[in-house]
């Protein structure tokens, strides 16, 4: 089976992507994760990413100041270290020499920085990676990661970035290597293209017409399949049944690729 996503670990001290899970990194509340497929499918789709090293960052409303080597210094871009500067020149073509994707950028917006993972991504044909935010996992309230969806089928292997918008001002933001920072998920371009997103709209509850209307028979046979009645004798639909179908929809599927 060909891979859709392909990660290059060019950083070598770069934590591995971690296979999104079910349990949101373990925040899911347990009703939650029992009970709710919908939000445990959304939580393990794609994988999780790490920044390549701890960052602290200063912002005091205009300016953005990085914490190094023991003080606080305004920067437009940083790369990771020397030592990755010399690995990279010392394997890079020659006119891509001193070309390595900076670690940090101080891009034109104020507040928003970008950081790289240490890592290029690409993807299948036809595939697309979007990449953002942590699903059903609590944001900082020290910052945000911006969404963005990136076509790495054509722009490969691409470096693996995350912008990301300052909202605290005036004390430290801490960054740390070992906790996730955001989410990669493949996508069909398909998917996201403008014949994807036409749509149809019924209006009110009277019965269809070709005129428009409502509901047809079918759309209430449908909607009753869905809900679960508030009086037990009268309820027809087991609790899990939603993810029992949905498993089992996934495993005829398997069977027939």
């Amino acid at each position: 089976m060909e891979r859709t996503v392909t990660f290059h670990r060019i950083y070598e001290d770069a934590i591995p992507p971690l296979r999104s899970d079910k349990a949101a990194l373990g925040t899911l509340p347990s009703a939650a994760f029992q009970y709710c497929e919908p939000v445990r499918t959304a939580s393990a789709f794609g994988w999780n990413i790490f920044p390549p090293r701890d960052i602290r960052l200063l912002w005091d409303g205009v300016d953005i100041f990085f914490h190094d080597e023991d003080e606080w210094c305004s920067f437009s871009s940083i790369h990771l270290d020397s030592e990755f500067m010399d690995y990279w020149d010392a394997h890079a073509p020659e006119d891509l020499q001193g070309c390595a994707p900076p670690f940090l950028t101080n891009i034109f917006v104020p507040g928003v920085i970008q950081i790289w993972s240490g890592y290029l991504v690409s993807s299948a044909p036809d595939w697309s990676v979007m990449i953002g935010p942590i699903a059903n996992v609590p944001e900082s309230k020290s910052y945000a990661c911006y969404e963005g969806i990136v076509e790495t089928d054509v722009f490969k292997p691409c470096p693996l970035f995350i912008n990301i918008r300052l909202l605290a001002t005036d004390r430290e933001i801490f960054i740390p290597r070992d906790k996730p920072l955001f989410q990669v998920r493949p996508i069909r371009r398909d998917c996201y293209a403008d014949s994807s997103l036409i749509h149809e709209e019924y209006v009110g509850l009277g019965p269809r017409t070709e005129d428009g209307g409502g509901m047809s028979q079918q759309d209430w046979d449908g909607y009753r399949s869905t809900i679960r009645r508030t009086d037990p004798t009268e309820e027809t639909r087991d609790v899990g049944s939603y993810a029992a179908a949905r498993r089992k929809r996934a495993k005829q599927e398997q069977a027939q690729d």
